[in-house]
């Protein structure tokens, strides 16, 4: 028999994943919105900044979307290292419908 413990966790994980899925769309989108303003990569702070993201969770979210090829980090000027929409993250962006 389920608790009312366990509904409460499964919950709190259904409105986690959701918000995960509303950051990660959120993200490509702020990259995808950079292009278009001529910004072809963005740094950290920045996306942190527009995102509205702890950098602590830009990094974690970061680190999946490069797994997956949706986004490359590289170095840039002065040790910064910049993020850029790939190809595959701009069309994984469209096939969300956010773009």
């Amino acid at each position: 028999m389920t608790d009312l413990a366990d509904l409460a966790d499964a919950a709190a994980h259904k409105d986690d994943f959701t918000q995960a899925t509303q950051d990660l769309a959120r993200l490509l989108q702020t990259l995808a919105d950079g292009r278009h303003e001529g910004r072809e990569s963005m740094s950290l702070a920045r996306l942190a900044k527009r995102c509205a993201l702890p950098m602590s969770t830009l990094l974690r979210y970061l680190s999946v979307l490069t797994e997956t090829g949706w986004v490359s980090l590289e170095d840039g000027e002065r040790g910064l290292q910049l993020v850029r929409l790939t190809a595959a993250g701009a069309a994984q962006l469209d096939s969300l419908g956010t773009a």
